[in-house]
C-alpha cells in the first residue's frame, strides 16, 4: 500500500513530529507539508519525532493542496465537519468498496485549529471521519495514527477493484471543464465544487 500523508498548514511543529512517529510505526514514508511560510522542517518537530528524523528531513514542502496531491491516484480528506458536497463519505474503520488503495493514496489532514477549508476538501474524491464522542476531536498526531492503523490493517487483504483514472487525470479533466462552468453565472462556486465531486463519483477509467 502506497500512502502519502499531507498536512495542510500545521500550526504546531511538535504535532508534525508526532505525525512522523506514527508514520514510522506503520511503515509510511512520504510526508508532504502544505505551507506558504515553511520551507524546511522546524527543529521542534525533531523533538517529538525523534524516532523518525529521516522522514522529517525528507518531507516535501509545497504551497497548495493541488501540489501536494500531484502524482496520486486518489485522495482522502479527513474532517469532522458536515459537508454539502456529496462526497464519497465513510467513517473509519470502514472502507467503501469504491476506494481502490492499490495506487498512491494521499491522506489529507487540516489545521489543528480549523481543519480543512471546503475548497481544500473538494479536491479529494473521498471524505473520512474518525468517530469521537462528546464533541472532542483527536490531536493531529493521534488522528494520523488512527487513520494509518485503519487503512494498513487491511493491507494484503484488499479485494480486486476496477482500475479508475488517477487523480492527476481527473484534475486535468476538471481543468478543461472548469473554465466553461466558471464563465456561466448559473454555476456558483459551491455548485462547481459539487460538480467536481460528481465527476469523482463516476469512477471513470482511462478509456472513459
Amino acid at each position: 500500500m502506497d500512502l502519502r500523508v499531507v498536512l495542510v498548514e500545521p500550526e504546531n511543529p511538535l504535532n508534525v513530529g508526532f505525525v512522523a512517529r506514527a508514520m514510522r510505526s506503520f511503515g509510511v514514508e512520504e510526508l508532504v507539508v502544505v505551507s506558504a511560510k515553511l520551507k524546511a522542517m522546524p527543529a521542534e518537530a525533531y523533538v517529538t519525532g525523534v524516532s523518525a528524523p529521516e522522514l522529517l528531513s525528507s518531507a516535501r514542502f509545497v504551497k497548495n493542496v493541488e501540489g501536494a496531491l500531484r502524482g496520486c491516484d486518489t485522495a482522502i480528506a479527513f474532517s469532522r465537519r458536515p459537508t454539502a458536497l456529496r462526497q464519497d463519505e465513510f467513517t473509519l474503520p470502514g472502507i467503501p468498496d469504491s476506494l481502490n488503495l492499490e495506487g498512491r493514496t494521499a491522506l489529507v489532514f487540516g489545521r489543528e485549529s480549523k481543519g480543512l477549508t471546503r475548497a481544500e476538501t473538494a479536491l479529494c474524491p473521498y471524505l473520512a471521519r474518525i468517530p469521537c464522542q462528546n464533541g472532542v476531536s483527536l490531536n493531529l498526531g493521534q488522528a494520523v495514527a488512527v487513520a494509518l492503523f485503519s487503512l494498513t490493517a487491511t493491507d494484503g487483504e484488499l479485494p480486486e477493484r476496477a482500475a479508475t483514472a488517477s487523480l492527476d487525470r481527473m484534475s486535468a479533466l476538471w481543468d478543461f471543464v472548469h473554465p466553461k462552468l466558471a464563465a456561466s453565472p448559473r454555476f456558483s462556486e459551491e455548485r462547481q465544487k459539487r460538480i467536481r465531486q460528481m465527476f469523482f463519483r463516476l469512477h471513470l477509467n482511462d478509456d472513459d
